[in-house]
């Protein structure tokens, strides 16, 4: 499994939003986008092997996005905002974000804090 450096994830999410007009309607792109993506995000400095046109396209389609719309879609009441997150307070929804996080581990970050790439993400998709 590829080892992902902020920095890189970064570089991943631009280049894509810079090049969104190439998504199709379920926000993923044609294998040549992924192969590009791979090149740019091989020429910053990092520690490990270059990420290859499958991590990159890994790395897109099994990221955050899907599951911050879930956990929004639950019920009235779940908060998510770019700046807090889930915006965690209190007993109850504690439990409901943690039952959640149960089957959705790439939500633990966002309990308290925002994804920066959200509105870069949603319009892509």
């Amino acid at each position: 499994k590829a080892q992902w450096h902020d920095e890189e994830v970064r570089a991943l999410i631009k280049f894509l939003y810079d090049h969104w007009g190439q998504a199709g309607n379920n926000g993923n792109f044609k294998s040549s986008t992924y192969h590009v993506a791979a090149e740019h995000i091989a020429l910053l400095p990092k520690d490990g092997p270059p990420k290859t046109h499958a991590a990159v396209k890994n790395k897109w389609t099994g990221y955050i996005y899907w599951d911050i719309k879930q956990y929004q879609a639950m019920w009235s009441g779940t908060h998510w905002d770019h700046q807090h997150g889930a915006n965690v307070q209190g007993k109850d929804s504690e439990q409901v974000f943690m039952d959640f996080v149960k089957d959705h581990t790439l939500m633990c970050p966002f309990k308290t804090t925002g994804w920066e790439f959200y509105p870069l993400v949603e319009q892509i998709i």
